[in-house]
Protein backbone atom coordinates (compact mmCIF):
# COMPACT_ATOMS: atom_id res chain seq x y z
CA UNK A 1 0.00 0.00 0.00
CA UNK A 2 1.24 3.62 -0.71
CA UNK A 3 1.97 6.41 1.92
CA UNK A 4 1.09 8.42 -0.86
CA UNK A 5 -2.07 10.68 0.49
CA UNK A 6 -5.63 9.88 -0.55
CA UNK A 7 -9.00 10.73 -1.18
CA UNK A 8 -10.35 11.98 2.32
CA UNK A 9 -7.30 10.91 4.03
CA UNK A 10 -5.26 11.69 7.55
CA UNK A 11 -5.03 15.81 7.66
CA UNK A 12 -4.96 17.00 11.29
CA UNK A 13 -3.45 15.83 14.64
CA UNK A 14 -5.41 15.88 17.77
CA UNK A 15 -4.49 14.94 21.47
CA UNK A 16 -6.78 13.92 23.65
CA UNK A 17 -5.90 12.48 26.98
CA UNK A 18 -2.39 11.63 26.02
CA UNK A 19 -3.53 9.48 23.06
CA UNK A 20 -2.26 11.07 19.47
CA UNK A 21 -5.71 10.96 17.09
CA UNK A 22 -6.36 12.02 13.54
CA UNK A 23 -9.02 13.74 11.92
CA UNK A 24 -9.56 13.18 7.83
CA UNK A 25 -10.07 15.76 5.26
CA UNK A 26 -13.48 14.16 5.61
CA UNK A 27 -13.82 14.80 9.13
CA UNK A 28 -13.77 11.13 10.19
CA UNK A 29 -12.04 10.55 13.70
CA UNK A 30 -8.75 8.35 13.14
CA UNK A 31 -7.82 6.36 16.33
CA UNK A 32 -4.40 4.21 16.10
CA UNK A 33 -4.73 0.53 15.82
CA UNK A 34 -2.48 -2.52 16.76
CA UNK A 35 -1.19 -4.64 14.60
CA UNK A 36 -3.93 -8.19 13.21
CA UNK A 37 -6.17 -5.63 14.86
CA UNK A 38 -10.21 -5.74 12.76
CA UNK A 39 -13.43 -3.99 13.54
CA UNK A 40 -16.06 -3.00 11.32
CA UNK A 41 -17.43 0.36 9.89
CA UNK A 42 -16.30 3.86 10.09
CA UNK A 43 -13.92 5.03 10.13
CA UNK A 44 -11.45 2.46 7.98
CA UNK A 45 -14.80 0.22 6.44
CA UNK A 46 -18.03 1.70 4.50
CA UNK A 47 -21.51 1.65 5.96
CA UNK A 48 -24.48 1.18 4.52
CA UNK A 49 -22.65 0.54 1.30
CA UNK A 50 -24.29 -0.41 -1.29
CA UNK A 51 -27.55 -0.25 0.64
CA UNK A 52 -28.59 0.78 4.59
CA UNK A 53 -27.48 -1.70 7.19
CA UNK A 54 -24.41 -3.14 4.65
CA UNK A 55 -21.50 -2.84 6.88
CA UNK A 56 -17.82 -3.23 5.81
CA UNK A 57 -15.13 -4.76 7.63
CA UNK A 58 -11.71 -4.54 7.95
CA UNK A 59 -8.26 -5.72 9.52
CA UNK A 60 -4.92 -4.64 10.12
CA UNK A 61 -1.97 -6.17 8.54
CA UNK A 62 0.88 -7.36 10.60
CA UNK A 63 3.56 -4.29 8.59
CA UNK A 64 4.14 -0.64 9.78
CA UNK A 65 5.28 1.88 7.39
CA UNK A 66 8.50 4.36 7.87
CA UNK A 67 4.94 7.18 8.26
CA UNK A 68 3.35 5.52 11.24
CA UNK A 69 0.42 3.75 9.10
CA UNK A 70 -0.53 0.28 8.69
CA UNK A 71 1.29 -1.38 5.39
CA UNK A 72 -1.28 -3.78 4.59
CA UNK A 73 -4.72 -3.12 5.22
CA UNK A 74 -7.52 -5.55 4.44
CA UNK A 75 -11.28 -4.87 3.80
CA UNK A 76 -14.23 -7.35 3.85
CA UNK A 77 -17.59 -7.56 2.00
CA UNK A 78 -20.93 -6.89 4.85
CA UNK A 79 -22.58 -9.87 5.23
CA UNK A 80 -25.19 -9.83 2.73
CA UNK A 81 -22.44 -9.26 -0.40
CA UNK A 82 -20.65 -11.89 1.29
CA UNK A 83 -23.28 -14.59 0.94
CA UNK A 84 -23.68 -13.79 -2.11
CA UNK A 85 -20.31 -14.76 -3.17
CA UNK A 86 -20.79 -18.18 -1.12
CA UNK A 87 -18.17 -18.27 0.55
CA UNK A 88 -15.24 -17.18 -2.26
CA UNK A 89 -13.46 -13.92 -3.25
CA UNK A 90 -14.40 -11.76 -0.63
CA UNK A 91 -11.22 -10.48 1.10
CA UNK A 92 -9.63 -7.61 -0.58
CA UNK A 93 -5.75 -6.85 -0.35
CA UNK A 94 -5.63 -3.41 -2.70
CA UNK A 95 -7.39 -0.83 -3.69
CA UNK A 96 -7.18 -1.90 -7.43
CA UNK A 97 -8.51 -4.94 -6.45
CA UNK A 98 -11.59 -3.26 -4.55
CA UNK A 99 -12.35 -1.20 -7.73
CA UNK A 100 -12.23 -4.54 -9.64
CA UNK A 101 -15.00 -5.75 -7.71
CA UNK A 102 -16.97 -2.66 -7.74
CA UNK A 103 -16.64 -2.24 -11.41
CA UNK A 104 -17.70 -5.75 -12.03
CA UNK A 105 -20.94 -5.52 -9.76
CA UNK A 106 -21.53 -2.06 -9.63
CA UNK A 107 -21.05 -0.72 -13.12
CA UNK A 108 -22.22 2.72 -12.22
CA UNK A 109 -20.01 2.83 -8.72
CA UNK A 110 -18.71 6.48 -7.62
CA UNK A 111 -15.30 5.03 -7.22
CA UNK A 112 -14.02 7.91 -5.65
CA UNK A 113 -17.24 8.92 -3.92
CA UNK A 114 -16.82 5.55 -2.17
CA UNK A 115 -13.17 5.64 -0.88
CA UNK A 116 -13.96 9.08 0.24
CA UNK A 117 -16.66 7.75 2.96
CA UNK A 118 -14.08 5.56 4.68
CA UNK A 119 -10.34 6.11 5.12
CA UNK A 120 -7.99 3.76 3.93
CA UNK A 121 -5.05 4.80 5.47
CA UNK A 122 -5.09 3.41 9.06
CA UNK A 123 -2.65 5.03 11.43
CA UNK A 124 -0.73 2.39 14.00
CA UNK A 125 0.20 2.27 17.36
CA UNK A 126 3.34 0.52 16.25
CA UNK A 127 6.31 2.11 15.00
CA UNK A 128 8.57 0.97 12.32
CA UNK A 129 11.39 -0.37 13.77
CA UNK A 130 14.77 -2.43 11.46
CA UNK A 131 14.75 -5.17 15.07
CA UNK A 132 11.05 -5.65 14.18
CA UNK A 133 7.95 -4.20 15.40
CA UNK A 134 8.45 -1.66 18.14
CA UNK A 135 5.23 -0.82 20.22
CA UNK A 136 4.68 2.56 21.64
CA UNK A 137 2.65 2.30 25.04
CA UNK A 138 -0.75 3.54 25.27
CA UNK A 139 -2.14 5.79 28.20
CA UNK A 140 -3.68 2.74 29.83
CA UNK A 141 -0.39 0.81 30.20
CA UNK A 142 1.94 0.24 32.80
CA UNK A 143 5.28 2.63 32.53
CA UNK A 144 7.44 -0.24 33.23
CA UNK A 145 5.99 -2.04 29.96
CA UNK A 146 3.68 -2.14 27.06
CA UNK A 147 0.20 -4.04 26.61
CA UNK A 148 0.11 -4.58 23.08
CA UNK A 149 -2.61 -7.05 22.02
CA UNK A 150 -5.80 -6.41 22.67
CA UNK A 151 -6.19 -8.98 25.64
CA UNK A 152 -3.36 -6.89 27.26
CA UNK A 153 -0.99 -10.29 26.50
CA UNK A 154 2.77 -8.62 26.62
CA UNK A 155 3.96 -12.24 25.56
CA UNK A 156 0.97 -12.48 23.13
CA UNK A 157 2.95 -14.56 19.93
CA UNK A 158 1.55 -11.63 17.66
CA UNK A 159 4.01 -9.70 19.23
CA UNK A 160 6.96 -11.76 18.44
CA UNK A 161 9.35 -10.93 15.48
CA UNK A 162 10.76 -14.40 14.89
CA UNK A 163 8.20 -17.10 13.36
CA UNK A 164 5.47 -15.39 12.48
CA UNK A 165 1.63 -16.92 12.42
CA UNK A 166 0.29 -17.23 8.62
CA UNK A 167 -2.69 -15.19 7.91
CA UNK A 168 -5.93 -15.51 9.32
CA UNK A 169 -9.04 -14.89 8.24
CA UNK A 170 -11.30 -12.29 9.37
CA UNK A 171 -13.80 -13.26 12.22
CA UNK A 172 -16.65 -10.68 13.05
CA UNK A 173 -17.70 -12.77 15.94
CA UNK A 174 -15.19 -13.32 18.88
CA UNK A 175 -12.59 -11.41 17.39
CA UNK A 176 -14.78 -8.07 17.25
CA UNK A 177 -15.30 -8.18 20.84
CA UNK A 178 -12.87 -5.78 23.38
CA UNK A 179 -10.59 -7.64 25.08
CA UNK A 180 -10.34 -10.61 22.99
CA UNK A 181 -7.16 -11.44 20.85
CA UNK A 182 -7.28 -13.92 18.44
CA UNK A 183 -3.52 -15.02 18.93
CA UNK A 184 -3.39 -15.96 22.82
CA UNK A 185 -7.35 -16.14 24.17
CA UNK A 186 -9.52 -19.35 24.08
CA UNK A 187 -12.22 -19.35 22.16
CA UNK A 188 -14.25 -21.25 24.63
CA UNK A 189 -13.46 -19.67 27.84
CA UNK A 190 -12.00 -16.26 26.71
CA UNK A 191 -9.01 -16.67 29.09
CA UNK A 192 -5.22 -16.08 27.78
CA UNK A 193 -3.43 -19.71 27.02
CA UNK A 194 0.13 -20.29 28.35
CA UNK A 195 2.94 -21.56 26.44
CA UNK A 196 4.45 -23.20 29.07
CA UNK A 197 5.97 -26.08 27.78
CA UNK A 198 6.29 -25.39 24.01
CA UNK A 199 2.08 -24.55 24.23
CA UNK A 200 1.46 -27.93 25.19
CA UNK A 201 -2.29 -26.91 26.87
CA UNK A 202 -3.71 -25.22 23.92
CA UNK A 203 -4.15 -26.36 20.05
CA UNK A 204 -4.64 -24.00 17.21
CA UNK A 205 -7.06 -24.77 14.81
CA UNK A 206 -5.52 -23.91 10.96
CA UNK A 207 -7.41 -25.12 8.14
CA UNK A 208 -7.32 -23.05 5.48
CA UNK A 209 -11.04 -21.31 5.57
CA UNK A 210 -11.13 -18.42 2.93
CA UNK A 211 -9.24 -16.87 0.14
CA UNK A 212 -5.76 -18.71 1.59
CA UNK A 213 -5.95 -17.48 4.86
CA UNK A 214 -6.10 -19.86 7.89
CA UNK A 215 -9.18 -20.34 10.63
CA UNK A 216 -6.39 -19.36 13.38
CA UNK A 217 -8.84 -19.72 16.59
CA UNK A 218 -7.44 -21.32 19.39
CA UNK A 219 -8.59 -23.17 22.39
CA UNK A 220 -7.56 -24.33 25.65
CA UNK A 221 -7.08 -28.37 25.45
CA UNK A 222 -8.68 -28.71 28.52
CA UNK A 223 -11.76 -26.39 27.18
CA UNK A 224 -12.50 -28.37 24.66
CA UNK A 225 -12.29 -31.98 26.16
CA UNK A 226 -15.11 -30.31 29.01
CA UNK A 227 -17.49 -29.14 26.09
CA UNK A 228 -16.99 -32.62 24.07
CA UNK A 229 -14.92 -30.81 20.92
CA UNK A 230 -11.53 -32.87 21.54
CA UNK A 231 -10.74 -36.20 21.99
CA UNK A 232 -13.37 -39.16 20.91
CA UNK A 233 -16.74 -37.78 21.24
CA UNK A 234 -20.06 -39.89 19.86
CA UNK A 235 -23.16 -38.81 18.35
CA UNK A 236 -23.48 -36.17 15.62
CA UNK A 237 -19.94 -34.94 16.40
CA UNK A 238 -18.72 -38.26 15.95
CA UNK A 239 -14.94 -37.39 16.70
CA UNK A 240 -12.45 -39.88 16.91
CA UNK A 241 -9.06 -38.27 18.47
CA UNK A 242 -9.65 -34.89 17.15
CA UNK A 243 -10.79 -31.11 17.82
CA UNK A 244 -13.74 -29.75 16.64
CA UNK A 245 -13.55 -25.68 16.29
CA UNK A 246 -15.81 -23.52 17.40
CA UNK A 247 -15.48 -20.87 14.72
CA UNK A 248 -15.39 -23.11 11.63
CA UNK A 249 -16.21 -26.45 12.10
CA UNK A 250 -13.12 -27.88 11.08
CA UNK A 251 -11.15 -31.21 12.46
CA UNK A 252 -7.74 -31.37 13.32
CA UNK A 253 -6.10 -34.86 14.15
CA UNK A 254 -4.94 -34.63 17.50
CA UNK A 255 -2.76 -37.74 16.97
CA UNK A 256 0.15 -35.65 16.58
CA UNK A 257 -0.14 -33.15 19.41
CA UNK A 258 -0.25 -35.89 21.47
CA UNK A 259 2.78 -37.25 20.16
CA UNK A 260 3.93 -33.57 20.66
CA UNK A 261 3.49 -34.12 24.47
CA UNK A 262 5.20 -37.19 24.67
CA UNK A 263 8.12 -34.95 22.95
CA UNK A 264 7.80 -32.34 25.03
CA UNK A 265 8.01 -35.08 28.71
CA UNK A 266 11.95 -35.67 26.76
CA UNK A 267 12.87 -32.39 27.80
CA UNK A 268 10.77 -31.77 31.66
CA UNK A 269 12.71 -32.63 34.67
CA UNK A 270 9.70 -32.43 36.90
CA UNK A 271 7.61 -36.13 37.12
CA UNK A 272 4.70 -33.52 38.54
CA UNK A 273 4.86 -31.56 35.39
CA UNK A 274 5.59 -34.63 33.38
CA UNK A 275 2.57 -36.39 34.55
CA UNK A 276 0.20 -33.35 33.88
CA UNK A 277 1.39 -32.92 30.41
CA UNK A 278 1.15 -36.64 29.59
CA UNK A 279 -2.63 -36.88 31.12
CA UNK A 280 -3.42 -34.35 28.58
CA UNK A 281 -2.43 -36.75 26.03
CA UNK A 282 -4.36 -39.81 27.34
CA UNK A 283 -7.07 -37.80 27.77
CA UNK A 284 -7.05 -36.72 23.93
CA UNK A 285 -6.12 -41.10 22.82
CA UNK A 286 -8.47 -42.28 25.07
CA UNK A 287 -11.53 -44.31 23.59
CA UNK A 288 -9.79 -43.89 19.64
CA UNK A 289 -10.25 -46.44 17.33
CA UNK A 290 -7.23 -45.20 15.43
CA UNK A 291 -4.53 -47.68 15.42
CA UNK A 292 -1.77 -44.67 16.02
CA UNK A 293 -3.70 -43.12 18.79
CA UNK A 294 -4.17 -46.94 20.61
CA UNK A 295 -0.05 -47.54 19.76
CA UNK A 296 0.70 -44.12 21.39
CA UNK A 297 -1.58 -44.10 24.36
CA UNK A 298 0.11 -47.59 25.16
CA UNK A 299 3.50 -45.88 25.08
CA UNK A 300 2.06 -42.91 27.50
CA UNK A 301 0.34 -45.13 29.64
CA UNK A 302 3.35 -47.11 30.41
CA UNK A 303 5.42 -44.34 31.03
CA UNK A 304 3.00 -42.82 33.02
CA UNK A 305 3.04 -46.42 35.05
CA UNK A 306 6.74 -46.29 35.55
CA UNK A 307 6.44 -42.42 37.04
CA UNK A 308 4.33 -43.62 39.93
CA UNK A 309 6.01 -46.49 40.91
CA UNK A 310 8.54 -43.99 41.62
CA UNK A 311 10.93 -44.09 38.30
CA UNK A 312 13.31 -41.83 38.13
CA UNK A 313 12.83 -39.08 35.45
CA UNK A 314 15.46 -40.47 33.37
CA UNK A 315 14.64 -43.84 33.11
CA UNK A 316 10.69 -43.59 32.26
CA UNK A 317 11.54 -42.57 28.39
CA UNK A 318 13.69 -45.13 27.99
CA UNK A 319 12.29 -48.23 25.41
CA UNK A 320 11.63 -51.37 27.01
CA UNK A 321 11.86 -52.86 23.85
CA UNK A 322 12.40 -52.63 20.14
CA UNK A 323 9.21 -54.11 19.29
CA UNK A 324 8.07 -50.66 21.14
CA UNK A 325 10.85 -48.56 19.50
CA UNK A 326 9.33 -49.46 15.89
CA UNK A 327 5.53 -49.02 17.07
CA UNK A 328 6.25 -45.17 18.11
CA UNK A 329 8.17 -44.14 14.53
CA UNK A 330 5.24 -45.47 12.92
CA UNK A 331 3.01 -44.07 14.48
CA UNK A 332 5.60 -41.09 13.49
CA UNK A 333 5.12 -41.24 10.12
CA UNK A 334 1.39 -41.57 9.81
CA UNK A 335 1.46 -38.82 11.31
CA UNK A 336 4.54 -36.83 9.10
CA UNK A 337 6.54 -36.16 12.19
CA UNK A 338 9.51 -38.32 10.31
Amino acid sequence: MSDKKEAGEINTLVASNGSTSRISETGLHLYPVSINDSGEGLPYAPVDWPNAGDKWCWKAGKRVSVSGYIKDRYLYLPKRLRALKEGRGYTFRSRPSIEQYLRSEFPNVDINGFFASFSWMIPAKESASSKGTKMEPSPSDSPLGTITCKAGNRICSSLTAENPLPETMFCDICCTEPGFCRDCCCILCCKTISSDYNGYSYIRCEATAVDGYICGHIAHVDCALRAYMAGTVGGSIDLDAEYFCRYCDSRTDLVSHALKLLNICTSVASSADIEKILNVGICILRGSQKRSAKQLLHRIESIMSKLIDGACVEDVFKKESSADSTGLEQICTSVHCI
